[in-house]
């Protein structure tokens, strides 16, 4: 266990972070493991749960449409987890899978500084797939 941090923050959304902040998240969470083709997320549940993907990719799908496929480093879950609403669509493992699960009380026991750095990367990751759809409507 000791060794997750030092490779975590490797991944991009961790790239920020220190060892011992990396080391704090990776407390606050609860690890998730999926197999190929198992949902994470299922659209239309109403569940709060964050996740950082850690390992391996998932597919962002709405009814039969893949919106986006995610890898390590990649957040999903923001909008339940933010605004408790239904989910938006399925996010499921392409292949084997390993993601930090959060609910919002973890992130709130988290200390103040770590907490807001950790927020500020969500916000700042919703803010870049909102321009890249901004994007894709403006092309089409």
């Amino acid at each position: 266990m000791n060794a997750y941090p030092e490779v975590i923050g490797k991944i991009e959304f961790f790239r920020e972070f220190s060892t011992k902040e990396v080391d704090d998240v990776i407390k606050a969470g609860s690890w998730v493991k999926a197999e190929p083709r198992e949902r994470i997320i299922t659209e239309g549940d109403k569940d709060v749960f964050l996740y950082i993907l850690l390992k391996g990719q998932v597919s962002v799908v709405k009814g039969r449409k893949i919106l986006a496929v995610l890898q390590a480093g990649d957040s999903f879950g923001e909008i339940g987890a933010l605004a408790g609403s239904p989910r938006t669509a399925h996010v499921i493992a392409k292949e084997q899978v390993f993601c930090l699960r959060f609910d919002p009380s973890q992130i709130d026991q988290m200390e103040t500084g770590l907490q807001l750095k950790f927020v500020k990367k969500i916000l700042y990751t919703m803010a870049e797939r909102l321009i890249l759809l901004d994007r894709r409507v403006v092309t089409q």
